[in-house]
């Protein structure tokens, strides 16, 4: 038990560390932290939200947010789910925690390493209760390694990456395997079983925020919808059928139900703000809105989810897949009802919030965290902190997808290009809501009233956060399987004209910067599917399957260097832009605790 308690004792040393430092700087009466709610949507595609212009899917709740707060409308994720989680959980990106490479399968012995410090480790040692709602996704193949033993004081939700909406049974893709997968805490949750899960996470919220309401404690309420993600593949997409029903209007049946698992996403978002309004703590609260990454129109897991007018989808490096909606809602803000441009990654929100808090997360000027703090530049509206942004670079499916300066650069893809194009498009026969009819369903929220909204001032915020990228037509397509890609990302949000030509000497430039990233990653942690995780082993319900937390973790601890595939590229050998065998030396040789600080 030595190795587990030790552990234990310095944690409660820093944080009564913390405590005594907290009051020798406030004197006996240290401000009030605020509450932080953060909402992430799962597969939530740009175009879904109507506060990106289209009046297809009606989301007044979270829209009269995005008005009254602010806009990002320039927020950045990795293109999967996991990788993204791992970055929103950990200030760190993907590529310096091994979490870079694909998401985890829930027959996977692997997950976020058990040395990376996440979001609620920090706000627990600051006297926040934290509580998690909804999707893990950051592996559970030991106990050690699920919400609760990784800071989080509650979970009511599921530890994979996706359920029925009504049973809560995962089916893997991978295999035959398939088992129950609803946990509150530890235990095993049956009695959500016959309950539509985006009401039910709800109804967690809510319990949730009424005990804060009387305790005054602040609270840390991650709350990871299962919304608008497929679910099993049978059954993929579901919705109560009355509020499909309100969508008729909607040729598509596919989406006409992704529309209506959306509408109860926004039902939900509503829910939570009326929840903290009658508690009392509204006024001192800080509501966070994203999705994880794009939404899935075709392929593996479609939702229909939508990303136009931008090219590619979920599990590509392109806009669709990397550019999500987001916004935040705060009275703290104090610059509000506004469109932001500033670019921002999914691993600032950790120390964007911990600066909010008044949490400090390092004691140096060396930290772990990648993120950059944006708390002063999203409350007062003073610059761009960020200039470079890596969305993601993947050795093994052998693609990079990066931005520098309002530049992009893609060299190769996923899956030989099959999510390359633009997708999801409205059907021009479905006869849509008018402006008037979105505006009046926004107008009717309490937190529009509150906001005093009118619709002059949504009207202009919509138009500015609206993408629209004139010409349909690409003059100069680039296909990354051939050749790299560059973009000027600002006047080409679409990424439609390749300007690789133009500006050669940039495209060195980043070319050098981003073998720095490379050589300094770490390597992916992914593990191959094992059969002993078996839910029929268990009684028919996805549980941990193995009791030593280091066995599977490290590829060298077992030996395995075979478990992953070597680092690959998409594009031919005469095209490729770094020594394919030296990079594979190099890749083979390196400590998997290597990470890249250069700036990224």
């Amino acid at each position: 038990m030595t190795h587990l308690t030790t552990p234990l004792l310095v944690c409660i040393i820093v944080a009564v560390g913390y405590r005594t430092l907290a009051v020798a700087a406030y004197g006996q009466n240290p401000p009030k932290r605020p509450h932080i709610v953060l909402i992430t949507a799962d597969d939530m595609g740009w175009n879904d939200v109507g506060f990106h212009g289209s009046n297809q899917i009606a989301t007044p709740h979270i829209d009269a947010l995005a008005y009254d707060g602010v806009i990002l409308n320039r927020h950045y994720s990795a293109p999967m789910c996991t990788p993204s989680r791992a970055a929103l959980m950990t200030g760190r990106h993907p590529i310096n925690v091994g979490m870079q490479h694909y998401v985890i399968d829930s027959d996977e012995p692997w997950g976020l390493g058990l040395d990376q410090r996440i979001m609620p480790q920090y706000f627990r040692a600051a006297g926040y209760r934290t509580h998690m709602i909804g999707k893990w996704h950051l592996g559970f193949f030991t106990e050690h390694y699920i919400p609760t033993n990784r800071g989080f004081d509650t979970h009511i939700g599921y530890l994979g990456p996706y359920v029925d909406y009504w049973s809560y049974v995962s089916k893997m893709n991978s295999g035959t395997f398939e088992g129950y997968d609803m946990r509150q805490n530890q235990f095993v949750n049956y009695a959500a079983n016959g309950t539509y899960a985006t009401d039910y996470f709800t109804s967690a919220a809510r319990d949730i925020i009424a005990q804060h309401g009387k305790s005054g404690q602040p609270m840390l309420l991650v709350m990871n919808h299962l919304a608008p993600h497929a679910g099993n593949d049978d059954d993929p997409l579901q919705a109560p059928q009355e509020t499909i029903d309100r969508f008729a209007y909607i040729g598509n049946k596919d989406r006409r139900t992704y529309a209506a698992m959306m509408s109860k996403l926004d039902d939900s978002v509503g829910a939570v703000y009326e929840s903290l309004r009658a508690n009392g703590m509204l006024d001192n609260s800080i509501i966070v809105f994203l999705s994880d990454n794009g939404g899935v129109t075709r392929g593996m897991h479609s939702n229909t989810g939508s990303n136009y007018p931008f090219r590619g989808q979920k599990h590509s490096p392109w806009e669709g897949a990397v550019r999500t909606a987001a916004l935040i809602w705060s009275p703290l803000l104090k610059d509000t009802q506004r469109v932001s441009n500033q670019w921002f990654h999914i691993s600032d929100w950790l120390p964007t919030l911990a600066s909010a808090a008044g949490i400090a997360l390092g004691n140096s000027s060396f930290s772990d965290i990648d993120g950059i703090d944006q708390w002063e530049a999203l409350a007062y509206g003073t610059g761009n902190p960020r200039q470079r942004l890596m969305n993601n670079l993947d050795e093994i499916f052998g693609y990079t997808s990066y931005m520098e300066n309002g530049f992009k650069y893609i060299n190769g893809t996923t899956l030989n290009g099959v999510n390359d194009a633009w997708y999801g498009e409205t059907d021009p026969l479905d006869q849509l809501p008018d402006d008037e009819q979105y505006l009046s369903s926004v107008m009717a929220t309490r937190i529009a009233r509150a906001g005093r909204l009118d619709e002059k001032l949504i009207s202009y915020l919509r138009r500015h956060a609206t993408v629209n990228c004139g010409n349909s037509i690409a003059t100069k397509p680039c296909n990354p399987l051939v050749k790299p890609c560059l973009f000027d990302i600002i006047n080409d949000p679409c990424e439609m004209h390749d300007i690789s030509d133009e500006y050669p000497k940039r495209l060195r430039g980043i070319r050098n910067r981003l073998e720095l990233y490379r050589l300094r990653a770490a390597k992916p942690r992914n593990r191959p599917h094992d059969p002993e995780a078996d839910p029929s082993k268990f009684g028919g319900v996805w549980n941990w399957w193995r009791t030593d937390p280091t066995k599977a973790a490290s590829l060298q601890d077992e030996g395995d260097d075979s478990a992953l595939p070597p680092p690959t590229h998409s594009l031919a050998k005469d095209t490729q832009l770094f020594d394919q065998e030296a990079r594979f030396r190099h890749y083979a040789q390196r400590d998997t605790d290597g990470r890249v600080q250069p700036g990224w």
